[in-house]
């Protein structure tokens, strides 16, 4: 009996997961109906899931791994702009289900963890573990590629430093990465993970799909580029001006605390630094006494303006990039805050100008 082929063995794994993920979302009282395609039409599946009177037709896409990055690699045509899609695998990890609902992406894994919203129904399970389920085909093994982190520490820092100043897109590449902070191979290696993605176009490297790029990014942020930048927390008073740097040492505002947001008192304060001096903290009566809830985050500077005036210290501060600013705001979980950030996106995005 012959082998089946590449073509073959995808196929099966597709259905036994769609399989699955049937018999899990049937566990919810939820029903999934599978409807035909074309091929080659730049994702897996159409299905409609319906409950109680509630219906909604999602393009399915199948992503191993389950990861914001896997979601750059390979989607083509309507699957890229499609408002319903809805992503299956075998597995979701607790981090990526977590970026996942941040970013507003629907998901269901073989396991039955799922974050799924139509009409009036609303899901969210988490948590289950990974079993000895397989859903590749047994006599043949289906190998996937696994695309690069696009959104770690150091390509995130060259992500935000594009997002903030597009002109680098198609400046030097030893330019883009003064600005992000890396160094001149790790902003290569971003600038091409990017352009494979399709978030920088050939030849012109001027960015693409920016508000999908900017959504990613954000959604990744809080487990991921913000863990990294964090120096200290304390407890004090968010509305005090910072004060008692040395002259020249410049400070950059984030969150609410940054000016413009429109928050005349402040619950936070959340500042950048090139570095901490020890005492600082004593200058500003900040408490770093673990048993007080922090409000003011001190946090590492990474980039560097290709605009000059923007490194000089200014004795009130300066705001952090915005996408920064709208990254710390986001990252809150708030829903005041959430309607701030979104206020601020739409003063300084900037799509039109790149």
């Amino acid at each position: 009996m012959a082998e089946p082929n590449d073509d073959e063995a995808t196929d099966n794994v597709a259905r036994r997961l769609l399989d699955s993920v049937r018999e899990r979302l049937r566990e919810l009282g939820i029903d999934l109906e599978v409807e035909p395609q074309a091929p080659d039409a730049g994702f897996d599946a159409v299905v409609t899931l319906s409950r109680a009177g509630n219906r909604q037709r999602y393009v399915a896409m199948m992503k191993e791994p389950m990861t914001l990055t896997s979601l750059t690699h390979g989607a083509r045509g309507p699957a890229r702009r499609t408002p319903h899609a809805l992503i299956l695998g075998n597995h979701i990890s607790r981090r990526s289900a977590a970026a996942f609902r941040d970013a507003g992406i629907q998901f269901v894994d073989a396991l039955g963890n799922a974050f799924i919203s139509f009409g009036d129904v609303l899901v969210e399970v988490q948590g289950r573990a990974e079993t000895s389920l397989r859903l590749s085909n047994e006599t043949h093994t289906v190998r996937q590629h696994r695309p690069a982190n696009i959104f770690s520490s150091r390509r995130s820092q060259v992500i935000m430093s594009l997002l903030a100043w597009p002109e680098l897109s198609t400046a030097k590449v030893r330019e883009v990465a003064t600005a992000a902070g890396v160094s001149t191979g790790q902003a290569h290696d971003a600038l091409t993970q990017l352009q494979d993605a399709g978030f920088l176009v050939a030849g012109s490297k001027r960015l693409h799909q920016i508000d999908r790029l900017l959504d990613l990014w954000t959604a990744a942020y809080p487990r991921g580029l913000s863990e990294k930048l964090e120096i200290a927390t304390y407890y004090g008073d968010p509305t005090r001006p910072v004060s008692g740097l040395p002259p020249a040492q410049p400070y950059y505002l984030s969150s609410e605390s940054a000016k413009g947001s429109g928050i005349v008192r402040p619950a936070t304060l959340t500042v950048y630094l090139d570095y901490l001096e020890p005492k600082l903290p004593v200058r500003n009566r900040w408490d770093a006494d673990p048993g007080r809830p922090a409000n003011i985050f001190v946090r590492r500077k990474f980039w560097t303006s290709p605009h000059a005036d923007d490194e000089a210290a200014a004795a009130e501060g300066r705001n952090a990039p915005w996408p920064l600013v709208y990254a710390d705001l986001m990252a809150t979980r708030d829903a005041r805050l959430g309607e701030v950030a979104r206020d601020w996106r739409v003063r300084f995005a900037r799509p039109d100008k790149v």
